[in-house]
């Protein structure tokens, strides 16, 4: 079963929302295309032309090394601030959690009775083809308690099944659905 932190007691997950795998992909090109690319472009033009000298290749071997290491820092960081965004649906709330950097985090929640509409937009051409965009809930409270997630596989889909879930809540006070194991 699945747990988050702050899960009231009786509190069950309806659904948990991710992000798309084209996410993490994409962090995975722009670490080949901006660092393992150019280093090994770089140690093609070194061996063909100045190799062979120790010191220029002891200098050459830390410059590469801090080089790929703070590429992969930089690869780590995107990863976690895409990879921790969860949208969770639970029976009495949603909850929005949202890495904003490496060490700051936003949760944000609403109960299931307050939301008053939830829309999924696919856009682009990525999009359309993997059938992933973004989900914008509105609450009661207006436009201070709007909830989005991006790059959420099927949101229409998603936003329908919380409509449904909403609808639910709010005409028998109970949500019937399957929890999430």
């Amino acid at each position: 079963m699945f747990r988050f932190p702050g899960q009231l007691e009786g509190e069950k997950v309806l659904k948990v929302v991710r992000k798309h795998p084209i996410v993490l992909l994409r962090i995975l090109v722009g670490f080949l295309l901006t660092i393992v690319i150019p280093v090994l472009i770089f140690l093609a033009v070194w061996f063909g032309s100045l190799a062979g000298n120790p010191s220029n290749d002891a200098v050459v071997g830390v410059f590469i090394s801090i080089y790929i290491l703070y590429g992969l820092l930089f690869t780590i960081i995107a990863w976690i601030n895409e990879a921790y965004d969860i949208f969770i649906v639970t029976n009495e709330r949603l909850v929005d959690i949202t890495q904003v950097t490496l060490l700051k985090r936003t949760v944000a929640s609403t109960p299931l009775a307050q939301v008053q509409d939830a829309t999924g937009h696919v856009e682009g051409l990525f999009g359309t083809l993997l059938n992933y965009g973004r989900i914008d809930v509105q609450t009661a409270a207006g436009d201070a308690s709007q909830l989005d997630i991006d790059h959420v596989p099927d949101p229409n889909d998603v936003a329908h099944q919380i409509l449904d879930w909403v609808k639910e809540k709010k005409s028998t006070g109970v949500v019937h659905a399957e929890p999430l194991q």
